[in-house]
């Protein structure tokens, strides 16, 4: 069971709606994400994880299928970058 069918199945017994207290879980896929520093408005590709960021993105950039090893010091997993 996944942790999003989890989430579903508590919202059915408790009659809460999550959505309102959290944001749904990203897909671990293995795959990058991207997250904006809201303090810089910099944009940085975050391993899928351990969540920590990589490296900045510039505008106009595009990736496709680059594989990298995350710099995180217990992570060190390989992940895909497709922006």
């Amino acid at each position: 069971m996944s942790i999003t069918d989890a989430i579903k199945d508590m919202e059915k017994h408790m009659g809460i709606n999550f959505s309102d207290y959290m944001n749904a879980p990203l897909p671990h896929n293995g795959q990058a994400y991207i997250q904006r520093d809201y303090k810089t408005g910099i944009e940085w590709v975050m391993c899928p994880y351990c969540a920590k960021k990589q490296f900045p993105l510039t505008p106009g950039a595009h990736i496709t299928g680059q594989k990298f090893k995350c710099k995180g010091s217990g992570c060190k997993q390989i992940f895909e970058v497709n922006i």
